[in-house]
């Protein structure tokens, strides 16, 4: 995970992160709907000093639309649009005294399927592993305390290795 890339409050440096994330997806019949709900944490911490350098859970949850299935895509890439409320350290209102807040996010995300297309010979295991990317942006972002603006235009990015533990996603 890498935080601050673009437009970094001042005196607050880009500041990456080992980022590991669960999250259950529940399947639906309707093509827009598929709830999502999970949590994420970085286990040792980031690289930078501010709120973000904390190893406190974020809870999430939401609804995930598929922009591109895996079929559209021969079967390697997909890409899917997260729209999600997460519950994390610093987030919430400007001012809140809560340790804990919510916010609004979207999350695109692309999916490689290297697993399904290059490994699916060596098991069922290795057929489920997919490399991803994603840009996390804030979408209720607080004001800064010192100049009263809101950064609109700060994401968050993530990449790295998925591994699929239940059934197939229905890409």
């Amino acid at each position: 995970m890498t935080a601050d890339f673009y437009s970094a409050s001042e005196g607050t440096a880009s500041s990456t992160a080992f980022l590991l994330r669960f999250m259950t997806r529940f399947p639906t019949g309707n093509m827009w709907l598929h709830p999502v709900i999970g949590a994420s944490f970085t286990p040792y911490g980031t690289t930078g000093t501010g709120v973000r350098n904390t190893d406190a859970p974020t809870l999430f949850a939401g609804n995930v639309f598929l922009l591109i299935q895996a079929q559209r895509g021969s079967g390697w890439v997909s890409v899917e649009l997260p729209v999600l409320v997460v519950h994390s350290p610093g987030a919430g209102s400007t001012g809140s005294m809560r340790d804990f807040g919510r916010d609004l996010i979207l999350q695109p995300t692309a999916y490689v399927h290297l697993g399904s297309r290059l490994f699916r010979d060596f098991g069922a295991r290795w057929s489920r592993l997919d490399l991803f990317g994603f840009l996390e942006q804030n979408l209720t972002p607080n004001r800064n305390s010192a100049t009263g603006r809101r950064d609109r235009l700060n994401p968050v990015a993530a990449f790295g290795v998925s591994v699929n533990l239940g059934a197939p996603p229905a890409n």
